[in-house]
C-alpha cells in the first residue's frame, strides 16, 4: 500500500509542481529563417512517386516472398538505392559549392 502512495505522490508532483512554480517566459532564439524541412519541388515528388511505383511493380512481378528475394534486391531495390544515393551526393556537392 505504501508503494502506491509513493508512486501517486511522485505522479502528482510531476503533474502539479510545474503549475505551482509558475511559468517564466523564456525568449526563443531566432532561427534565422531556416526551415527544418525544405519544400518538396515537383521533381522530387515525381521521383518519390516513381520510386514507390518501381518498388511496388517489381514486388508484384517478382514476388520476393515466394522465391526471388535476391533478384528483387538487385532489380527492385538496387536501382532505387543507387539513384537516391547519387541524388544525395549531388545535393551535397551542390550545397557546399556555393
Amino acid at each position: 500500500m505504501q508503494e502506491f502512495l509513493v508512486v501517486a505522490a511522485i505522479a502528482l508532483a510531476i503533474l502539479f509542481l510545474p503549475r505551482f512554480m509558475g511559468r517564466k517566459s523564456v525568449p526563443t532564439p531566432e532561427r534565422n529563417n531556416i526551415r527544418l524541412l525544405p519544400a518538396l519541388t515537383g521533381w522530387i515528388r515525381l521521383a518519390i512517386l516513381i520510386t514507390i511505383f518501381w518498388i511496388a511493380g517489381s514486388a508484384a512481378f517478382l514476388q520476393p516472398w515466394e522465391s526471388n528475394a535476391i533478384l528483387f534486391l538487385y532489380v527492385g531495390l538496387g536501382p532505387v538505392a543507387a539513384a537516391w544515393g547519387v541524388f544525395w551526393v549531388w545535393c551535397g556537392y551542390k550545397k557546399y559549392r556555393r
